[in-house]
């Protein structure tokens, strides 16, 4: 760092990617403000300040500087270490450690239970909300695997995981012998914290009745309306319950309203589905296995119209995966929420092959002579 950056840090203050010191610091008061410093914006300390920004200087830099590539080493777990400097300026010296933004934070001082972020010109523990946010952006946890703290193992249903195990018997080879925790341990439905176990935010979605209660975007909004537009609805269900039932209930939804058409053939009178039924079902089984449900506020919408059906499922698309792709009928086998789509496919009868639904929707539409979906007639 030149003399010219230095004057220019020293006249700013304190603040979320600034701090000043006097002296080293204690171990475990570096340790959290260089961890805060990577948990939030990255950051700059300057030591040899003192409290009114004063330039004061270091007696012995050197040994500064050592102080703190031991508290590094001995408290502090970073995947890339911090650039430390020593400075020279109006004939003073001083240490200056430049902090990154962490590339797979939450990152923890050893001994400390929270990670610790940085807000304004203070370090605090992280909350629930703030701790989720850091694994979702280092990408080492999907939404569907962190606990969710406002539940409890025994607001998971009994009847909800017996049926889970008679369906995946049925669906694949040997039965489970095992507990209902563990067999929900196993599908990364629960998670052990402190000595208990919690329900995993998948684990509430797919095997509690009420899921609503403690994740209020667990909800398919159904609707018909007369015309084109949003200005009439005929028909209009907010459904709510656990994501298997969520896709069964909407697909009845669905099968109530669109209409049925009628051909004679020869001597035979042939009773036809205005869409292909098959081309429904991956719509919805998508929208409901692939949305971002860390998206509060965010419900799946299926709106019915007088010439089409929309599906809103929330969440942008993963990386990788194109509307375009989709439109050509390529296959993207892209997960956001393996555990989910995992026991959809134990289940059975909710996933055909992984990968090809977008396509045989393709298929199903052009077989019943429909415009592929996306595509406006």
């Amino acid at each position: 760092m030149n003399e010219v950056t230095f004057a220019h840090l020293l006249q700013r203050r304190e603040g979320e990617t600034l701090d000043f010191k006097r002296e080293l610091p204690g171990s475990s008061d570096l340790a959290v403000l260089i961890s805060a410093f990577y948990n939030t914006r990255g950051g700059t300390i300057i030591v040899g300040v003192d409290d009114q920004r004063q330039p004061v200087g270091l007696l012995r830099p050197q040994s500064v500087e050592a102080g703190i590539t031991h508290i590094l080493r001995d408290r502090l777990d970073l995947d890339v270490l911090p650039a430390i400097e020593i400075v020279p300026y109006n004939g003073r010296e001083f240490v200056v450690v430049t902090c990154p933004h962490g590339l797979y934070p939450p990152y923890f001082v050893r001994g400390e239970p929270r990670p610790y972020v940085r807000v304004g010109s203070t370090n605090r523990q992280a909350t629930h909300a703030e701790i989720r946010r850091l694994y979702l952006l280092s990408g080492e946890a999907s939404y569907e695997t962190l606990p969710c703290r406002t539940a409890a193992l025994a607001d998971l249903s009994a009847r909800l995981i017996a049926r889970y195990r008679e369906r995946r018997n049925r669906h694949t080879v040997g039965a489970l012998d095992l507990s209902d925790e563990a067999l929900l341990h196993n599908l990364g439905c629960v998670v052990e914290e402190e000595g208990r176990l919690i329900p995993t935010n998948a684990g509430v979605l797919l095997f509690c009745e009420d899921p609503y209660r403690f994740l209020r975007q667990n909800e398919i909004t159904c609707a018909q309306f007369k015309g084109t537009d949003l200005l009439r609805t005929i028909d209009r269900r907010d459904l709510r319950g656990s994501l298997p039932e969520l896709a069964v209930e909407a697909e009845q939804f669905l099968y109530r309203h669109i209409r049925i058409g009628h051909e004679v053939i020869g001597f035979e009178g042939i009773d036809y589905w205005e869409y292909p039924r098959e081309a429904l079902r991956e719509a919805l089984i998508n929208a409901v296995i692939h949305r971002d449900y860390s998206v509060a506020g965010g419900r799946i919408r299926v709106f019915m119209f007088d010439d089409r059906i929309e599906f809103y499922s929330p969440g942008d698309l993963l990386p990788g995966v194109t509307v375009e792709k989709m439109q050509r009928l390529e296959s993207q086998s892209k997960l956001r929420n393996p555990v989910i789509m995992e026991a959809f496919r134990d289940l059975g009868g909710f996933i055909e092959k992984m990968g090809t639904g977008v396509q045989r929707m393709g298929r199903a539409m052009e077989e019943h002579g429909l415009p592929l979906p996306g595509s406006r007639s």
